[in-house]
């Protein structure tokens, strides 16, 4: 059995040990770290929670970890960071999963493009990742040839096979990545945005996170509900046709948080995004190595999780702006959506044009699909 190398990279403010924790933290905990030939675990917190090595003192850090929530400092030590752990853990033979909420889903997505090109750099080149990333993830002007691409790859990174990882079914055209690309098996993101931090209203933009063709399968849970206007959501591009099984992306009812997590709810009370965390996993739970019976205890659902509250932000977004998110006109939808809105007529009353039943994901959401062993 081939090796699990797991990323998960956590939103702006977020970390494990919070009292509400997110999606991220929650599959995280699930994950079995303790046989490191079977899988390992990396786990990076989110913007605004880990002060600046540079910072001095309590007051220095505590204004570091501020300035990360406000302007988004810090983007790109987290993509360099996990970009050197792969560099430093990945063996031939290894699957890399990618996992990410909010901002970090931003970064999984630059991680992956990373990858995917220039490629995974060679053990020993690690004082050249902050140039790489500079030069290839970060840049919002980058106008690199193929060949310049080519010739950075061939000095730097490692070669892998030239084969097809993933398909345009509307145009039934497999994509040819580039032979320093490193696949990726599974990249599991809740509702990736490129803001640039609480203060900073600007939106990044990191080239290779739109097209990602080097992985092999994508889920992209999307919050049909946040109305934030710098919590744009970033969609994949091309947009995955409706029941491909290699890249789908799927809306859910509830704001930013009620999709990624982090909102406090009563002891056993449903939680929204209990929802969306169950689909991305369902799409990786017979390769990863979960602790016996996480699974059945963190996913388990009824249809009761459907009507489960949206919460509001507060108001203090009110200063930044409101935007309401309408989905594409081939936008997927969950099916616990449908469930809402048969038990809740006001809920987002245009939905009801909506019938056609590939339109609709999921429809066994409540049904677990249990790891080997539970």
């Amino acid at each position: 059995m081939p090796r699990a190398i797991v990323v998960c990279l956590d939103g702006t403010g977020n970390q494990v040990g919070a009292s509400h924790p997110t999606n991220v933290v929650r599959l995280m905990e699930m994950l079995d770290a303790d046989d490191p030939d079977r899988q390992l675990v990396y786990y990076d917190p989110g913007v605004g929670t880990m002060s600046s090595a540079t910072a001095h003192g309590p007051l220095g850090r505590r204004l570091s970890r501020l300035w990360g929530l406000a302007f988004g400092s810090g983007l790109r030590t987290n993509l360099a960071e996990a970009y050197t752990y792969l560099i430093r853990h990945w063996q031939p033979g290894d699957l890399v999963y990618v996992f990410g909420f909010s901002r970090g889903a931003y970064t999984a997505r630059a991680l992956v493009g990373m990858l995917n090109k220039p490629g995974l750099m060679r053990p020993g080149s690690e004082n050249l990742v902050p140039y790489a990333v500079a030069k290839y993830a970060f840049n919002q002007d980058i106008d690199r040839s193929e060949q310049e691409i080519a010739r950075f790859s061939h000095a730097f990174c490692r070669r892998t096979e030239n084969e097809p990882l993933w398909a345009d079914v509307k145009q039934n055209n497999p994509r040819q990545v580039s032979h320093h690309a490193l696949p990726v098996a599974y990249l599991g993101v809740w509702d990736t945005v490129k803001a640039a931090g609480l203060l900073r209203m600007g939106n990044l933009r990191w080239p290779y996170t739109h097209q990602l063709p080097n992985a092999a399968r994508i889920r992209h849970a999307v919050s049909l509900d946040e109305t934030r206007r710098p919590y744009h959501e970033f969609l994949v591009t091309p947009r995955p046709a409706p029941r491909q099984g290699t890249a789908e992306e799927v809306w859910f009812a509830g704001v930013h948080s009620d999709v990624g997590g982090t909102f406090a709810h009563a002891e056993g009370a449903p939680l929204l995004s209990t929802i969306p965390l169950k689909w991305v996993i369902d799409g990786v739970t017979q390769d990863l190595v979960f602790r016996p019976q996480a699974y059945g205890t963190t996913c388990a659902l009824t249809e009761e999780f459907a009507g489960a509250p949206v919460h509001d932000n507060g108001p203090f977004w009110i200063l930044a702006g409101r935007r309401s998110r309408r989905p594409p006109d081939d936008a997927v939808l969950h099916a616990s959506v449908r469930l809402r809105r048969e038990r809740d007529r006001g809920y987002r009353p245009h939905l009801a044009d909506l019938q056609e039943p590939g339109r609709w994901a999921d429809p066994d959401w409540t049904k677990p699909v249990p790891p080997p062993g539970g």
